[in-house]
């Protein structure tokens, strides 16, 4: 179900879905808080397209008024400022206004993906979405961090570094606890490259806030806070220095 306060938005989406996600089969479509909450509970929708601001209430209010549970939810919005890269890594997805088509892609993917392992949208992730954005804060600066019970908002300077283990990574604070999460750290290196972090190896991404010196010798490794010593691969020893600008 397709649910926008502006009709276009419906059906260019509508028409997205239809050439590049046809095996999703639109159901109804509404504009507004009222006539949304009477389709969705009368049809019940499995996937759900929603606004977040409406000209008569939010996406929110939709939600609050369900009273089934096995959907899954998709926000869509022209905010910025509500923090759509952080919220990427969460059950529940954003798609960013004007709708992009290679993002509707990787939303159908993790929609797919959710009903092959029966994962719904859970009230506490729609509580941890609906906090973050009633903050109202001009600055996000963390990321979400989803495990299979709840999750983590991670402030960004509280990350000292991340670690690949294959399809996972596992991510060290600065207090020296971890979170072991299931996505791998070239899509973490997507969404921290504008935040000082620094591929240093394929196995590593650090934070250049925490950094104290490069071996100048052979340039090998780099020291972190907390005397932690991480190699730095050959090829990226020089990207690095030239990204400190201590060439």
């Amino acid at each position: 179900m397709l649910i926008d306060d502006e009709s276009k938005n419906n059906e260019l989406l509508s028409i997205y879905l239809k050439k590049y996600c046809p095996s999703i089969q639109i159901v109804s479509i509404a504009t507004s808080v009222p006539d949304a909450i009477q389709k969705l509970n009368a049809l019940k929708p499995k996937v759900i397209f929603l606004d977040i601001i409406m000209g008569d209430g939010t996406g929110f209010d939709v939600l609050d008024a369900i009273t089934y549970s096995d959907y899954l939810v998709v926000f869509i919005t022209a905010y910025q400022e509500y923090a759509i890269s952080a919220f990427k890594f969460n059950a529940v997805d954003f798609i960013l206004k004007p709708i992009d088509p290679k993002d509707l892609l990787v939303t159908f993917k993790r929609i797919e993906d959710c009903f092959k392992n029966n994962n719904f949208t859970t009230p506490s992730q729609i509580k941890s979405v609906k906090s973050s954005i009633g903050s109202k804060t001009t600055d996000y600066n963390f990321i979400a961090i989803p495990s299979t019970k709840k999750i983590d908002f991670v402030r960004i300077d509280d990350i000292l570094y991340l670690e690949s283990d294959g399809r996972y990574t596992t991510i060290h604070l600065v207090d020296k606890s971890t979170l072991f999460v299931s996505k791998n750290i070239g899509e973490y290196e997507k969404l921290l490259s504008t935040s000082y972090f620094f591929r240093i190896h394929k196995k590593y991404l650090i934070n250049l806030k925490y950094i104290i010196n490069i071996n100048n010798s052979d340039g090998s490794n780099c020291e972190l806070v907390g005397k932690l010593m991480l190699p730095v691969a050959k090829r990226r020893k020089e990207d690095l220095v030239s990204f400190l600008n201590i060439r």
